[in-house]
């Protein structure tokens, strides 16, 4: 019955030229040069500034810097968009940048110094520096174990926290003490900011210096990145030059945090808190490329570049737009790599990427690196930029996108051999053609040539589809999983007799008579044991507020019949538009209970299922000319079971949930929901559940209660 949290999104907040001689001064370490000078070709180079444009023309980032090094010289080094879009500051280079997990390197490299010098070794237990680690479940968990993601810690422990309300890096290390692992050390990859944080902590143990102390000393210092911080306090000077972060979605770009702001991390955070510019940054993976001797003086042993940089035991699954090449990780490193002839994987580029948009690769056999870096967290173009990168510097033809075809052609529904297999659906996504999962999300397609599509976030794979002898679209396969194209069976129950039945089960029409409806409950983000409140008011025919709270953060939602606004904890109130305010005015249950010709005219039964021993209606909401939701609705009874839906987390943008709705009760004739279970696909969030524990009618409303009034 209750709405999603849109606090979720703030709680959570990857031909080799002639020798050149390479610069070595390290306030000089990229001189500008030319394209043609360094044996790149030019008008690839011109097709990725125009691609990294086209992003901010078509709104799928905010802003971004884009630097690209060959033989130790700049070839190109721009800016796009906006660096503050309400102010309207135009993005320049030289921008400084949040680079999230492009931290965990540094951390990386801090850790290999400490072997070095022989503090530590890579195979001690954590426990020996972190006693709070010597309990069952953590004692057996190795420095190694945590360089290579390997420990069996969590992504994260920090959703729900204040890291206001924390000592420092130490406690956040402490969370993870006694922990029931997510499995046994050593035997699975599993990427942890929290193993990462953790390792943050031992340094300051074994070093006896805060861990932002020792990476200034023996790294920023010597690297002379002094373009780069660990925590930005208030009175930082590279403050003037920080980028305003966003969160959400293409054309949809929310602000969450900018340069006149406290700092989002009070303290270093080695998973996630470095701020610094390209250039710097380019320092920084100079001193990789070159073997841990960037300049003259050594600052990491040869043989442990070598370990970081070579593939751990396990794999790591991901998407690259790097054609031929498969993701892998080192220590603290990705790393993209190709089959050699004995089989063992070889690396071609490494790197890293962080989740505010910003990424970085080196090609060492090229000699060369590319950094692109935007602030807005959650968008996917770094995986089409490495496409061109394939040309660029592998060799390898960049499959340019060609004109689509009409959409019409390919627009519908489609299946496994399957009755009982739930649909997917070819839609209109803006200006894109998508392919739409069911509570999953929806991967927009592009298209490269003989009915062949792109899925954009993973570009090696390609949905293409087939015809029949008489040209017409059947169906469509991606590799070996094959979909079929179908209608919706004639024999389906028509969908004014389901609303019908829908309205008549769930009386949510009542409300006119009873007057304005409160439901208040709590909420639970089961995987990071978080709880919270909320409360939905509901008036009739078309008004809506939620609040919600939880782990010190709160969000508002309130639609007034006309427009649709939130409020957070950390962005001012907005009044939204488009498709933002469309998602938000139909996530409603007047809207789902009620008279579907006012709030879904288009709505269509698609197909009939079994589940959990009951008939089951699909019913979608609109056709393809958008995404949509898509309810589960009992045949016999006429009570909605659950939807497949989008949604928007401030932090990870538009993503898709599966909710189920439980413990119907009656209100005075209307049947309401008093349990609801959300499941997202992201790892971090898992289930969320909420309940209803209070109910109150003929609520008295305060003038301006669904503009966000107090």
């Amino acid at each position: 019955m209750l709405s999603l949290p849109y606090f979720l999104g703030l709680l959570l907040a990857l031909v080799p030229a002639s020798p050149v001689q390479e610069p070595a001064n390290p306030d000089a370490p990229f001189p500008a040069s030319s394209a043609l000078a360094e044996g790149v070709s030019p008008d690839v180079l011109a097709i990725l500034g125009d691609l990294v444009q086209g992003f901010v023309d078509d709104e799928e980032i905010v802003g971004a810097e884009l630097l690209v090094i060959k033989n130790g010289r700049s070839i190109l080094h721009e800016a796009y968009g906006w660096r503050d879009r309400e102010t309207q500051t135009a993005m320049e280079t030289g921008s400084v940048f949040c680079v999230r997990s492009m931290t965990k390197p540094l951390i990386g490299a801090s850790i290999l110094m400490l072997v070095d010098d022989r503090k530590v070794k890579l195979g001690d237990h954590v426990a020996e520096y972190l006693p709070s680690f010597d309990v069952e479940g953590t004692r057996n968990i190795t420095i190694e174990h945590l360089l290579s993601h390997t420990s069996g810690l969590p992504m994260s422990l920090l959703l729900g926290k204040n890291l206001r309300d924390l000592d420092g890096i130490q406690a956040v290390a402490n969370l993870g003490a006694g922990y029931e692992l997510d499995f046994e050390p050593g035997s699975a990859f599993s990427y942890s900011d929290q193993g990462t944080d953790t390792l943050t902590a031992l340094i300051e143990v074994v070093s006896g210096m805060s861990a932002a102390e020792f990476v200034n000393t023996r790294l920023l210092g010597p690297l002379g990145m002094q373009g780069s911080a660990c925590v930005m306090a208030e009175d930082h000077p590279l403050r003037s030059r920080g980028c305003v972060k966003y969160g959400g979605s293409r054309g949809a770009w929310t602000r969450f945090w900018g340069p006149d702001e406290p700092p989002l991390f009070p303290f270093f955070l080695g998973s996630q808190g470095l701020y610094s510019t390209l250039q710097d940054y380019g320092r920084f993976m100079e001193f990789w490329r070159r073997k841990g001797r960037p300049v003259k003086e050594r600052l990491l042993g040869a043989r442990f570049v070598r370990r970081a940089l070579t593939p751990g035991p396990h794999p790591m699954k991901g998407p690259t737009g790097l054609p031929g090449l498969h993701t892998a990780y080192g220590y603290l490193m990705q790393l993209w790599t190709e089959s050699g002839e004995e089989g063992e994987d070889e690396v071609v580029a490494f790197g890293h990427t962080g989740s505010d948009g910003t990424h970085a690769w080196v090609f060492p056999e090229q000699k060369a690196m590319v950094f692109y870096f935007t602030q807005s967290r959650g968008n996917h173009t770094g995986i089409r930029v490495e496409e061109v990168l394939g040309e660029l510097f592998l060799g390898v033809p960049y499959d340019t996108n060609e004109a689509a075809p009409p959409f019409e052609q390919y627009l519908g529904y489609y299946m496994e051999d399957d009755e009982n297999d739930l649909y997917r659906a070819i839609i209109r996504d803006g200006k894109d053609m998508a392919l739409e999962i069911m509570g999953k999300g929806v991967v927009p397609l592009t298209y490269v040539g003989e009915d062949r599509w792109k899925l954009r976030p993973n570009p090696s794979e390609v949905l293409a589809f087939d015809r029949s002898e008489a040209g017409e679209v059947t169906g469509f396969h991606v590799g070996d999983h094959q979909e079929f194209r179908f209608d919706p069976s004639l024999d389906l129950p028509d969908i004014d007799e389901v609303a019908a039945q829908v309205a008549k089960f769930h009386r949510i029409d009542l409300l006119e008579s009873l007057g304005p409806l409160r439901l208040s409950g709590a909420v639970t983000i089961e995987k990071q044991n978080i709880t919270g409140e909320m409360s939905t008011l509901l008036a009739w025919p078309n008004r809506i507020r939620v609040d919600s709270e939880a782990a010190g953060q709160f969000e508002r939602y309130g639609f007034d019949g006309e427009a649709a606004r939130t409020l957070t904890s950390m962005t001012p109130l907005t009044v939204h538009q488009g498709e933002r305010a469309e998602m938000l005015r139909l996530d409603s249950p007047l809207g789902r209970y009620g008279d579907w010709r006012h709030w879904y005219p288009d709505a269509l039964v698609i197909q009939q299922i079994e589940g959990g021993g009951k008939k089951v209606l699909l019913v979608r909401t609109s056709g393809t000319s958008s995404p949509a939701r898509t309810l589960y609705i009992d045949l016999e009874k006429g009570g909605i079971l659950a939807e497949d839906s989008l949604t928007v987390i401030g932090a990870l943008g538009r993503i898709g949930q599966h909710v189920e709705y439980g413990d119907y009760r009656d209100v005075e004739g209307m049947m309401l929901p008093f349990r609801t279970e959300i499941e997202f696909p992201h790892p971090l969030i898992g289930t969320i559940v909420t309940t209803v524990t209070s109910v109150e009618l003929d609520v008295e409303l305060h003038e301006g209660v669904f503009e966000l009034g107090e």
